[in-house]
């Protein structure tokens, strides 16, 4: 139902008529006219200045990015109130002397106007490729500390819908080539509506997904692979059912990391962060057992952090997920993600359809006749009802 406003002739206080007033296209408008009576057009604000929180569309005074003191990184770590950089050396800097002992990774914060090629996203996430600038060192550190002063365009992502209305997407992890979806067969059980989002966010992303379900041990294999098969059977995406407790089928995922760039992501308590040690081959981040009173995860991980593999490979480890909102796409587009549909969407009666309510849709039919899922077909539902 559409809300009814008071005319403008109607009496409110000042405040009251800015606030309503206001809009983006009006902000924006007002940018625009600043913007013509500026002499030079270098005094304009970069595109994408943003301050550090995004939330804010201010007009900012011109940014110039830093010459001196500065380095390319790459943001393998965040703690929280600063992010752990790792520094690119250039061609130059890997042949000279000078640079043999220059420490690897910088202790940085967000400068107050950062400039990012990624409007209404995160700022700063774990993957991000950086413009840093050096700080002076000033007491006893155990890093340098730097400031990160640009964040360069994403080229993968794994993203999902920020909490509250911010009107921005939360970037779990930038520019990375994989992601392994992981569940448990049990403690706490997989969940499939959780998977067929993470397949969504992972096409949306350019991310390859990987399915792999842990603790079979902990339930009849037979049934859980029969469950999850249409995901490898249908869809395409590599599956491993395997247990880290007893050391079953760790090398098979193992293999299909050489060489990439792989995050690890799903709810607590799946055993993410043991996985994680057991590729390592050391206790690097630590582990919980699963809550006896609410048989879920408890969040051990509480940020995301980059871990390196032999073979020029590199895993993420991601704080468990319980929710996960699907962010940059319509209901209108949402059944072009669900490719078991692909073959029965386009003779639909009616064009756009939405496959929920209208006569003569091929999909429904094909549901009908048991071609499609009936789980995928309530999860496509469960997440048409939660677009806007």
């Amino acid at each position: 139902m559409t809300k009814k406003y008071r005319s403008h002739g109607e009496t409110l206080s000042k405040s009251r008529r800015t606030a309503k007033t206001w809009s983006k296209e009006s902000s924006e408008r007002q940018q625009y006219a600043k913007k013509k009576h500026w002499d030079n057009e270098e005094d304009a604000v970069p595109r994408h200045a943003v301050p550090m929180n995004p939330r804010l569309r201010n007009i900012q005074h011109k940014v110039s990015l830093p010459t001196d003191n500065t380095f390319e990184g790459w943001v393998i770590d965040a703690t929280g109130r600063s992010f752990i950089v790792e520094r690119i050396k250039t061609v130059q800097e890997e042949h000279d002397a000078e640079y043999e002992h220059a420490h690897p990774c910088y202790d940085c914060v967000v400068s107050r106007s950062v400039v990012t090629e990624n409007p209404a996203s995160t700022l700063v996430a774990v993957g991000d490729y950086v413009l840093c600038r050096a700080e002076p060192i000033s007491g006893n550190l155990a890093l340098p500390p730097a400031v990160i002063v640009k964040v360069e365009k994403r080229r993968t992502k794994l993203a999902r819908e920020s909490a509250g209305r911010d009107g921005i997407e939360q970037v779990i992890v930038s520019n990375i080539d994989q992601v392994v979806v992981l569940m448990s067969a049990a403690e706490p059980l997989y969940n499939r509506r959780l998977i067929d989002r993470y397949l969504i966010a992972a096409e949306l992303g350019d991310v390859t997904p990987l399915l792999c379900i842990n603790k079979i041990d902990l339930l009849d294999e037979a049934f859980v692979r029969e469950d999850i098969s249409l995901y490898e059977k249908v869809l395409g995406i590599t599956t491993f059912v395997m247990s880290v407790r007893q050391r079953r089928g760790i090398e098979e995922l193992n293999t299909a990391l050489i060489g990439k760039k792989t995050v690890f992501s799903g709810p607590s308590g799946v055993g993410k962060s043991t996985l994680v040690n057991v590729l390592v081959g050391e206790d690097v981040q630590t582990v919980a057992a699963v809550s006896a009173k609410t048989h879920k995860g408890l969040h051990t991980t509480t940020f995301s952090k980059v871990f390196r593999l032999p073979n020029n490979s590199y895993i993420i480890d991601t704080p468990g997920i319980r929710e996960f909102g699907i962010w940059g796409i319509s209901k209108e587009e949402l059944s072009y993600y669900f490719h078991d549909f692909d073959d029965f969407r386009l003779q639909c009666r009616f064009a756009p359809c939405t496959h929920t309510h209208e006569p003569g849709c091929a999909v429904k039919s094909a549901l009908e006749q048991g071609l499609i899922d009936y789980e995928r077909y309530e999860s496509y539902l469960n997440i048409f009802e939660s677009l806007s």
